[in-house]
């Protein structure tokens, strides 16, 4: 209670999206992981960045570091105007980072390596079967060729295809994973009984029984890592997001499967 505490800036919106039960389970986890406070700071979707520098600053005034959403960029540059001293981090997903940016540290999804990841998990699930990656249409060549490296690699012998989420898609009959890096509405609720690996912050308790792994990398879900390394302003930084295992989403076999490939081929890695 003594060690300077960690704020992390978000929407109210974003955070019952998230689940409340679950934003305070992680809160607790993050707190004990990091053993300072971390407290959350809710601001009104549309509020100036005058009000969220603000809220921030009432939270606490000599924080350990302050997290800000993309979304609250420029609440973020006004609160570290008034607060050199203090480590701001800006959570931008795979927003690019503005030109010239030299105060604020940008934290960017590792999609390549959560790609791959997912690679390796829709090759167990998908069996023998196809496997289909409904993305946003911004996959690099980088993260297209992690994606197809983690099917190889868990010895995936099927089509592999990736396909941008707003198209239509017929040949469901032949499909073993689904994997929805982009808008995920339109095909979760088509209810196809398909295991499904999701990128969401979405509660998972209002997810279907057929979403099976969830990747987060929402600012709760990020902040020991990146605060357990030691950036300077202006850099950039590039985090991987944490896998969420549905327990009661997953079979037995699978999720042992699941749990050996986490030892077996990421966590030695």
């Amino acid at each position: 209670m003594l060690r300077s505490p960690v704020l992390i800036v978000t929407d109210i919106s974003f955070s019952q999206i998230y689940g409340t039960t679950r934003l305070q389970l992680k809160l607790y986890e993050t707190t004990l992981k990091l053993f300072r406070r971390v407290i959350p700071v809710l601001v009104n979707e549309g509020a100036g960045p005058d009000l969220i520098a603000l809220a921030a600053e009432a939270a606490s005034k000599s924080p350990r570091a302050v997290f800000f959403s993309y979304r609250h960029l420029e609440g973020a540059r006004f609160y570290k105007e008034n607060n050199a001293e203090i480590t701001v981090f800006v959570m931008a997903g795979r927003n690019p980072k503005p030109k010239e940016e030299t105060e604020l540290i940008f934290v960017h999804t590792d999609t390549a390596q959560d790609l791959y990841k997912a690679g390796l998990f829709a090759a167990l699930l998908a069996v023998d079967n196809n496997v289909l990656l409904l993305n946003d249409n911004n996959l690099t060549v980088e993260q297209s060729r992690a994606f197809r490296e983690g099917l190889v690699v868990q010895g995936f012998l099927g089509i592999s295809n990736l396909i941008n989420a707003t198209e239509e898609y017929y040949n469901y009959s032949d499909l073993g994973c689904v994997v929805v890096q982009g808008p995920a509405v339109k095909f979760l609720e088509e209810n196809r009984q398909i295991p499904i690996i999701l990128f969401s912050w979405l509660d998972p308790a209002l997810l279907p029984q057929t979403v099976k792994l969830v990747f987060d990398d929402s600012p709760w879900a990020l902040a020991v890592k990146t605060l357990k390394s030691t950036p300077q302003p202006g850099e950039d930084m590039l985090i991987p997001s944490e896998l969420v295992i549905l327990l009661n989403k997953t079979e037995k076999k699978n999720f042992r499967n699941i749990n050996a490939i986490l030892k077996e081929k990421i966590e030695k890695s």
